[in-house]
């Protein structure tokens, strides 16, 4: 196995010192300064509206995410939150993307106009889906592993509102995996694909462009890879080329296909720090899924 900490090709984080990061800090605010007014607007309502959501913690994630690129953290933060607004509103977007507690965005609130209460609606059918989820272990490089699985998108009907309500539930998702967590930001993720029982009819092109926008370019997470775990006869025919065209080249070189019988893939993730302990039984690993319980356990934290 390569070192695990270099084996997908990423950029090591610099030593955070006190010093460094306050530097990095008022090379930030500089670099956001010089963003046209119109490019900023999400950026700047969010630093009026919710000032604690804009913090330091918080511009931190986006410096890690670039590796202290702060050109690139700059035009990231502002993506994010013009991104942010679009997917929940006015009024939730300035809410700390939590389902419990009685301000988070995703809490039931019997205040929410209707228009809100859709959304939070429509994005709890996504969490409920199931499409992506966190699997609370790490590989041994300590990067988070989530898992996705395209074949629940058999109960999803390709409506605006779905596939909405999908996107924010990826973003609550990956929020929750990166807050509080200093090496996942440094370090990131490695998402694990299983499209094996998917089915043609379940591909939204609109939804994969949608998810690829907000992981490369909004959201402040690092994709270390993506892992396709037996992926089904139409994968190389329709899947791969659109992936071609919506993935960044660099990302596309982290894209890791694995193919053969359940035995000869888990060796073959081993490779990569993915160990049978903290892979999901789907794929022949020992971790057990339970979205419905670690949502209401995320519900009971206000988290």
């Amino acid at each position: 196995m390569d070192d695990p900490l270099t084996m997908y090709g990423q950029r090591p984080q610099p030593e955070e010192t006190p010093e460094f990061l306050s530097a990095k800090y008022a090379e930030l605010e500089e670099e956001l300064s010089k963003i046209p007014t119109e490019k900023k607007q999400g950026w700047t309502s969010a630093n009026l509206k919710c000032p604690l959501l804009t913090n330091e913690s918080h511009r931190l994630m986006f410096l890690r995410c670039e590796v202290f690129n702060v050109k690139e953290a700059a035009k990231r933060i502002c993506n994010y939150w013009d991104k942010r607004i679009e997917l929940f509103g006015e009024v939730l977007a300035y809410k700390p993307l939590h389902v419990g507690g009685a301000n988070g965005a995703l809490h039931e609130n019997s205040e929410n106009t209707q228009q809100d209460a859709d959304r939070v609606r429509f994005t709890w059918k996504g969490l409920y889906l199931g499409f992506i989820r966190p699997l609370m272990t790490h590989d041994t490089g300590g990067r988070a592993i989530v898992y996705t699985d395209p074949s629940v998108l058999k109960g999803y009907n390709h409506t605006v509102e779905e596939r909405y309500g999908v996107i924010r539930s990826i973003w609550y998702v990956l929020h929750s995996i990166l807050e509080g967590d200093d090496t996942v930001q440094k370090l990131g993720v490695v998402v694990i694909g299983y499209p094996h029982h998917a089915k043609l009819s379940y591909v939204d092109r609109k939804l994969m462009k949608m998810n690829m926008e907000s992981i490369t370019g909004c959201i402040p997470i690092r994709v270390s890879a993506f892992h396709i775990c037996h992926p089904p006869w139409f994968f190389g025919h329709v899947i791969f080329p659109l992936i071609k065209v919506i993935m960044p080249e660099r990302m596309r070189k982290r894209l890791r296909i694995h193919s053969g019988s359940e035995e000869k893939v888990l060796e073959q993730l081993q490779k990569f720090g993915l160990d049978r302990e903290v892979l999901p039984s789907d794929i022949g690993g020992d971790v057990i899924l339970d979205m419905d319980g670690w949502l209401q356990e995320s519900k009971k934290k206000g988290l």
